[in-house]
């Protein structure tokens, strides 16, 4: 999640063009990427999700990624990894870099299709349909793997944690969903609410944690595939 939100203020800096090939992103020499959501949704938009691990150290990978990247590029720290990325023709590019061991580096790959109308599924607007009134969707997540699709869904509002909870359940319900568990959890200021829910074909998590003077809801759906 770190990684999308941070994704998403950068991508405020795209803009648009033709579509085209997903584009190869670059790696070391002998390194090899694996896919990690070759089918994925995030803020609306197509995203392809690669990972891979080389030798070396954060600053090195960062030397390399500035080389390949060009002049036109964004560097951000992200707590214990560093972000860098690019816009390429129709895509923006973002490499996420954490050290894994001494000499040894995680990067995680992703890029954004930013051209045509943005995607909004029906699974996702149902999604949004189950905040509070005046919640505000700040990320969202929707990716396909064996026939299993994900989506999660980041909002904020200024709604108190029971009435959350309250909405939530209610919301789950109607859609056929029953709640297996629910838990809280204190938290330096205030507490934290994490619900399970499920039914024959979907299951979700639904977690609302104190923020202040603002409630995060975080939900995640993950639905099988119709026979």
């Amino acid at each position: 999640m770190r990684l999308y939100a941070a994704t998403a203020a950068l991508l405020l800096l795209a803009g648009a063009c033709v579509a085209s090939p997903w584009p190869e992103l670059p790696l070391p020499e002998g390194v090899r990427a694996q896919s990690v959501a070759a089918d994925s949704v995030l803020n609306g938009r197509r995203a392809r999700i690669l990972r891979a691990e080389f030798s070396g150290s954060v600053d090195d990978a960062l030397a390399f990624y500035r080389a390949q990247f060009g002049r036109q590029h964004v560097e951000n720290p992200l707590r214990d990894a560093r972000v860098i990325a690019a816009r390429q023709g129709d895509y923006f590019n973002t490499v996420q870099l954490r050290e894994l061991a001494p000499g040894r580096v995680q990067a995680t790959l992703m890029s954004t299709l930013m051209t045509g109308p943005g995607e909004l599924s029906r699974v996702l607007r149902d999604t949004q349909r189950l905040l509070p009134a005046d919640s505000t969707v700040m990320n969202t997540m929707e990716s396909s793997d064996d026939g299993r699709r994900a989506v999660m869904l980041t909002a904020m509002n200024a709604v108190d944690l029971q009435t959350n909870r309250d909405e939530l359940v209610r919301g789950l319900r109607q859609r056929g969903l029953n709640l297996a568990r629910e838990e809280r959890a204190p938290l330096a200021r205030g507490s934290a609410l994490t619900l399970w829910a499920e039914s024959a074909q979907e299951e979700a998590t639904l977690s609302v944690i104190d923020a202040g003077e603002h409630r995060l809801v975080v939900i995640n759906r993950v639905r099988e595939a119709r026979p």
